[in-house]
């Protein structure tokens, strides 16, 4: 008789042991997913912060201006000095029509 009592201890034991692992797996699991969405939800606060806090309208400006500026001088230095920019633009077209023959 002892033998059987044994079997039914150790399956309980196990049921019990396999209930209290499920358990942990289910609180494992939640804690998980707690801390993913924290940390989705922080991130999502710093990317809002910076992007507010980026001054758009500021920063486009200064990027046509500079644009603009970069343009005045190309052109100046295009009418001081013809022949360079002549054959730096033959040397351009010329790396483009290799790179496309390449193709």
């Amino acid at each position: 008789m002892s033998l059987f009592s044994n079997k039914s201890s150790d399956r309980h034991d196990i049921e019990r042991e396999i209930h209290r692992l499920s358990a942990a797996l289910d609180e494992l699991k939640s804690n998980v997913s707690h801390d993913s969405r924290h940390g989705i939800d922080t991130l999502r606060r710093k990317a809002e912060s910076l992007w507010h806090d980026a001054n758009w309208d500021a920063q486009g400006a200064r990027l046509a201006h500079s644009t603009r500026e970069a343009g005045r001088l190309a052109c100046s230095t295009a009418k001081h000095h013809p022949v360079t920019s002549l054959a730096l633009a033959a040397g351009a077209v010329a790396l483009v029509g290799y790179l496309l023959s390449r193709r």
